[in-house]
């Protein structure tokens, strides 16, 4: 999710990292966005204090969403892999 960049209007979003995907598939992609600081194309690196209040509610929610859905998707997985054997 693109937020607005508060210095300049232009979309802002979390920092992402292949790495992570690679090391620990989806699971590892969630959690590492969950945590990732914030970017803009002109800007470059955003403090999240630097955000509205709002703003900076939604991102908090967006993030424990991501952390839930990562642990979610692990439980699921290990319960697939638990089923199969």
């Amino acid at each position: 999710m693109a937020y607005q960049c508060p210095t300049c209007g232009e979309a802002a979003q979390r920092g992402g990292d292949r790495t992570a995907q690679a090391a620990a598939g989806l699971v590892g992609l969630l959690l590492y966005s969950a945590f990732a600081g914030y970017s803009c194309a002109k800007c470059g690196k955003i403090e999240r204090a630097s955000f509205p209040p709002e703003v900076r509610a939604t991102m908090t929610r967006n993030s424990v969403l991501m952390v839930v859905g990562a642990l979610v998707l692990l439980v699921a997985l290990v319960g697939l892999m638990a089923a199969l054997n």
